[in-house]
């Protein structure tokens, strides 16, 4: 991904009982905490005293969370709470014996009550060996862009001129659920051994395939 300069580090580590505090998790959620999670830890601030960047209404500043892990397993349900809990954008670190993956859900304020924060999709990188050198942060224009510069690696496509973030994620999310359609739509094709049921689902597939070309496309 990319090294954060060392004025943004934050270094202070999260308590479970913090995250339960603002959430109110089931006993599900809070052994799989416990049985998961090493330690969570506040890595870096990404505001606008540490950056001098200008704010947007919709990033005032961008948390980065290292969590380690127990094993290379964590459930999305656990990533869900700590989002719930954290009323900013957050990227996620992931720390195992198999190297460091990120994830991030796309958040915005809730249009009913901007006080509130809509946890939305989320990506997530593969696990890879820690890099011993990393870029620096691209250059941006505001905590907005740059939020979209962290966000757009984790994304399945490249995003398009002049194509804003939540249209990005929108468009990447559609992109993956009609995949999964295309997929499990040509497995049943291979399966189906009537000519006219075969002829019928390749019929049913045609369109879901140009969409996704679509949405695919520059």
């Amino acid at each position: 991904m990319f090294a954060f300069p060392p004025k943004t580090a934050f270094g202070k580590p999260v308590p479970k009982s913090r995250i339960y505090a603002h959430t109110e998790p089931t006993r599900r959620i809070r052994a799989l905490f416990t049985d998961q999670v090493a330690e969570i830890r506040w890595a870096h601030k990404l505001s606008p005293e540490t950056l001098h960047l200008p704010t947007r209404p919709d990033v005032p500043e961008i948390e980065v969370f290292d969590i380690t892990l127990k094993s290379a397993e964590l459930d999305e349900a656990v990533l869900q709470v700590i989002d719930r809990a954290i009323p900013y954008p957050v990227l996620h670190r992931l720390l195992s014996e198999n190297g460091v993956a990120y994830t991030a859900a796309f958040k915005r304020p809730s249009e009913a009550d901007s006080s509130q924060w809509v946890v939305g999709a989320r990506f997530s990188s593969g696990f890879a060996p820690a890099a011993a050198e990393l870029p620096p942060l691209p250059a941006a224009l505001d905590l907005g862009h740059l939020y979209a510069s962290l966000f757009a690696p984790l994304l399945p496509l490249p995003g398009r001129k002049g194509e804003a973030l939540a249209s990005h994620v929108d468009r990447c999310e559609r992109f993956l659920v009609l995949s999964r359609k295309v997929d499990q739509l040509t497995a049943r094709i291979r399966r189906e051994k009537q000519f006219n049921r075969k002829v019928a689902l390749n019929q049913e597939l045609k369109p879901l395939q140009v969409e996704l070309r679509a949405l695919s496309g520059p």
